[in-house]
């Protein structure tokens, strides 16, 4: 791609020598000009001379009636209304001048410049650019980390698996039943939630889920609570047992590599902090959803 985006200026429009002059063209500079190949689009080209060596009076023979000639080079074409072009250029199109200066919108200019042309000439409506817009200046990372600090600051440790219990719902098939369970069974079974997936005859398949609100080291004992699942669905007739997971809201998996360890030759999957907050923000973003949706 020729040039550099970081060059002195652009200009844009040229059309006759005392606005060329006034205007001071360099090599280098970048020039937009409108609907030379289409009516809605806009040709970038770059000057490859100063316009006081470059400029030219005389009628090219090869092309034939078109005095007041300035050399450049061309760099790539973009429709007017495409989703990477900014409000600030739009707007400067409506200029009734044949040659004005646009460097304000530099910084505008250098995105459509680094951006391929094929992606460039697709135009898109406002409704299409808004939701694009919304899209990319989405911060989910940030975003994550509110979601998460909030239910942390306002959730007491029994709340956890009611909170999760909901949130699997909006986020699985509406085939899958999932349910918390009563302190009675969960000691039977190791499991505050379990999610049963039926298959294409009468069997159920079972993923029990064991929550603790627990932060920094965390011993064996939740291992061994959930692996009660194991025995308690080979005997009970339930459905087959497919999966063990233990989340953990607030440790850590760097400073918990014994427990993971016990988890791992156990089959126990567990989700620590991180994990817990991509998995939050996956469930907040199902409701909202939802409200939109409403």
């Amino acid at each position: 791609m020729p040039g550099d985006y970081t060059t002195p200026g652009l200009k844009c429009r040229l059309k006759n020598f005392r606005e060329l002059r006034l205007n001071k063209v360099k090599k280098g500079d970048y020039l937009l000009i409108p609907h030379l190949e289409a009516w809605d689009e806009i040709v970038i080209v770059q000057a490859t001379q100063d316009f006081d060596v470059g400029y030219d009076f005389d009628i090219p023979k090869d092309i034939g009636d078109y005095g007041h000639i300035f050399p450049v080079e061309y760099v790539k074409r973009f429709s007017r209304h495409n989703k990477y072009v900014e409000g600030s250029i739009r707007e400067t199109f409506k200029c009734r001048s044949r040659f004005w200066n646009i460097d304000r919108c530099e910084e505008d200019i250098n995105k459509i410049l680094s951006v391929n042309e094929e992606d460039l000439i697709k135009s898109s409506g406002f409704v299409e650019r808004f939701r694009d817009k919304a899209i990319s200046s989405f911060n989910e990372e940030a975003y994550a980390e509110t979601v998460y600090n909030a239910l942390i600051s306002s959730t007491q440790a029994s709340e956890w698996e009611y909170i999760l219990c909901e949130g699997f719902k909006k986020i699985l098939p509406e085939n899958y039943s999932i349910q918390t369970t009563s302190n009675k069974i969960e000691k039977a079974h190791g499991a505050d939630i379990i999610i049963k997936i039926h298959g294409i005859l009468d069997t159920q398949y079972i993923i029990a889920i064991q929550v603790k609100d627990y932060s920094n080291t965390v011993g064996d004992d939740p291992i061994v609570q959930i692996c009660k699942a194991d025995e308690y669905f080979g005997k009970e007739g339930e459905g087959i047992l497919i999966d063990k997971y233990l989340i953990i809201t607030k440790a850590s998996k760097e400073i918990n590599t014994e427990l993971m360890m016990t988890a791992e030759k156990n089959g126990v999957k567990v989700l620590f902090d991180k994990e817990v907050k991509q998995l939050l923000v996956k469930m907040a973003k199902a409701f909202l959803s939802d409200t939109v949706t409403d």
